[in-house]
């Protein structure tokens, strides 16, 4: 494949992402800030951080997408440092690791900065108001990534203990510890459909589903250092970018290899960024190019050589471009071959072989269509003996022959037998249920005596004409679960055409719920689908869509209703729900709500926080969050009255009362610290302290000042 633009700039690109005014923010290890046109790469603007990475493994830098602020590690890493974009200083910095910092993020919504370390302790800072707003679950060593879904719901951590720690940061609770690693985690990214995916230090790679927290499947080991991950949002496919310079690709809706090779460059690959406006995709490596890769390239070509039915030279752009294997032009090509294969089977049935395989040659030189062909050729040799034994009446020797030969039941000739079968069998089974007219069935089924697979249900039609009918009573009173009780003790019931009747009936229903299903029509498809879920053939296939789809009805219903409650409920288990048009409109107005709270919060004004939260303090699933939020106000509070040198037992009154409703964290942890640095006559021992949680913390706590 080839890229639609290249750059270089000389310097290892360790950051590509896209910025909300729809072009890239390109960074190198020197920390030179690029802005760069997303279609030709043309840089527009930028300028130089001078902070050198030499150590870029990790991200050590990042950028607010709304270009209102930058981070990045110090140059020797042992701090992280917030940076104002308008006037490129450091406007905030976390230097509360014990050790060195690991790697930074931004979330999705540009309000935290979080500072990752090898103490495995990560730090949240509310970027506006530049205060510590919250602390990730600690791991016990150093952490190596963190990620976020795409609407910043979620983020994960990894480290070397072998685990990823899951955080939801629109309620302010863990969701868990994922373990399955049997070594230190290197990477992590989440993946759509409430998916994540973990790479360790032998590059075996865990997809995980969040909220089972559970394994989905392991893809095996990609035998090559992980330097960086890209997902296709719609979660069709996974890229991974190599320290050797490959980008290997998954099909991710059948955790399938697609390519081990599917670009290779001479450099290794330093950042990977995944457009999805364009299905684009960019590299970075270190020698410091700069690649954009149309996923699908070739599509164009492919189309027109299908029209040109040249498909030899399809088959090789196929090759160049795997991906394309995924789309809906190679299924439209597919449909082609096997519409050309079926047409030619009607040809070798009728005896016209020439003419079959003049239609086939188009295909003949594309090796694996090819053998199909050759094979055919092979299989219809005797299909004109086959034809012989069907018309003299020889249908032990005809289906013997099927059977060495499994084409021949695709035939119509076949099909005309089947159906020949089917009606003698339900004419005898009359016959066979009048003690009178026994002798009249078996003569008639004499035919079909030398089959195996026919034998045994003629045998079991004699000896238990009363199941039949029992079980045409069950189908006729739509009694499925004695149905599937009388099938499971008797599956010779399966060869009668009331079983075949069912199936067709079932199918027919499930068609009909994903008609109304795509209609939007939620009611009318759930419906539907309950009534397919009492067919067993049916009932794993629809389960899940079940159980989406009254999860979706129920969120949107408890949005009309107003019951937030609820609606966060729904929210916080389904990550898709926050796609939807009610889930966005749900998360603004408490994202709105949280931001002028935080406002708040960062001048210890603990009225204006409740004011701004009102709507949502009776909101179960928000009071962790909350309680974040006012915990961060009385921190500042305690902050200010240790800076403005309170009397001492105001001061130790104001810890002891934070304590005791939020427990020992890591921020007033650090505050006491710093307590016991300017009143050193102190005897507050913050250990021996009563220890509430934000977990049993509820808004009827609140008071306004925490020091009284």
């Amino acid at each position: 494949m080839k890229p639609k633009a290249a750059k270089n700039y000389k310097e290892p690109i360790i950051l590509v992402k896209k910025l909300d005014d729809g072009n890239l923010v390109v960074i190198d290890n020197h920390s030179t800030i690029r802005f760069v046109e997303n279609d030709t790469l043309t840089t527009i603007d930028g300028f130089k951080a001078k902070i050198e990475h030499r150590r870029y493994q990790n991200r050590v830098i990042d950028f607010a997408t709304n270009r209102k602020f930058f981070a990045s590690l110090t140059a020797d890493a042992k701090e992280a440092r917030l940076y104002s974009l308008a006037t490129k200083k450091a406007i905030a910095r976390i230097a509360r690791h014990q050790g060195e910092v690991s790697c930074i993020g931004i979330d999705p919504k540009n309000r935290y900065l979080f500072s990752c370390g090898d103490d495995g302790k990560s730090f949240g800072m509310d970027m506006e108001n530049r205060k510590l707003a919250l602390t990730l679950p600690p791991h016990p060593d150093t952490i190596n990534d963190i990620a976020f879904n795409k609407t910043g719901q979620w983020v994960a951590t990894c480290s070397y203990d072998k685990k990823i720690s899951v955080f939801n940061l629109n309620m302010m609770q863990p969701l868990g510890k994922l373990r399955g690693h049997s070594k230190a985690v290197m990477k992590v990214a989440f993946i759509s459909k409430n998916r994540l995916v973990s790479v360790d230090r032998d590059a075996a790679v865990i997809v995980w589903d969040l909220f089972d927290q559970s394994i989905i499947t392991r893809l095996g080991n990609i035998h090559d250092d992980v330097t960086s991950i890209a997902a296709e949002p719609e979660g069709k496919f996974l890229f991974f970018g190599t320290k050797l310079g490959y980008i290997i690709v998954y099909d991710m809706e059948n955790y399938k290899l697609i390519d081990r090779s599917y670009i290779k460059l001479t450099s290794a690959i330093t950042a990977l960024y995944f457009d999805e406006e364009g299905d684009f995709l960019y590299i970075g490596t270190e020698k410091g190019n700069l690649y954009k890769y149309y996923i699908y390239e070739g599509i164009d070509v492919v189309k027109y050589l299908i029209q040109k039915r040249e498909f030899k030279n399809v088959e090789d752009h196929l090759e160049e471009n795997p991906v394309l294997r995924y789309t809906e032009i190679y299924n439209i090509l597919e449909t082609i071959w096997e519409k050309t294969l079926k047409k030619a089977r009607r040809l070798f049935e009728s005896d016209k072989k020439d003419e079959a395989l003049k239609l086939l040659e188009p295909y003949r030189q594309i090796p694996s269509k090819n053998s199909v062909i050759n094979k055919l050729v092979e299989q219809y040799a005797n299909f004109k003996k086959f034809y012989e034994l069907v018309r003299s009446g020889k249908y032990a020797l005809a289906y013997s022959l099927a059977e060495q030969h499994p084409i021949y039941k695709e035939s119509n000739l076949f099909k005309q037998l089947e159906e020949k079968w089917r009606k003698t069998f339900k004419e005898a089974q009359k016959l066979s249920l009048d003690p009178r007219t026994t002798d009249d069935a078996k003569k008639l089924l004499m035919p079909f005596r030398g089959i195996s697979e026919k034998a045994k249900a003629i045998q079991e039609m004699f000896v238990q004409s009363d199941v039949y009918n029992r079980f045409k009573i069950a189908l006729g009173e739509k009694d499925f679960k004695q149905v599937y009780v009388y099938l499971e003790k008797h599956p010779f019931l399966k060869n009668f055409p009331e079983y075949h009747a069912m199936m067709e009936y079932a199918q027919s229903l499930y068609d009909k719920a994903m008609e109304y299903l795509h209609k939007n029509d939620l009611i009318a498809a759930l419906k539907y689908l309950r009534n397919v879920a009492e067919f067993k053939e049916y009932s794993q296939k629809v389960k899940m869509l079940i159980e989406d789809i009254e999860s979706r009805y129920r969120f949107i219903e408890a949005v009309k209703e107003g019951d937030l409650s609820k609606a966060y409920q729904y929210l916080a288990k389904n990550e898709e729900l926050t796609l939807t048009k009610e889930g966005r409109k749900l998360e603004s107005k408490w994202d709105t709500a949280a931001f002028k709270a935080n406002r708040f919060a960062a001048r210890g004004d603990v009225a204006g926080v409740k004011d701004a939260l009102s709507e949502f303090m009776e909101v179960k699933q928000k009071h962790v969050a909350i309680a974040s939020i006012i915990a961060y106000a009385y921190r500042v509070q305690i902050e200010n009255a240790i800076k403005t040198k309170q009397p001492m037992h105001i001061v130790e009154k104001g810890i002891k009362n934070y304590v005791a409703m939020f427990g020992k964290d890591e921020q007033i942890e650090n505050l006491f610290k710093i307590f016991q640095q300017r009143y050193r006559d102190s005897k507050l021992n913050i250990d021996l302290l009563h220890e509430g949680s934000l977990n049993s913390w509820h808004p009827a706590m609140i008071v306004s000042n925490i020091l009284e």
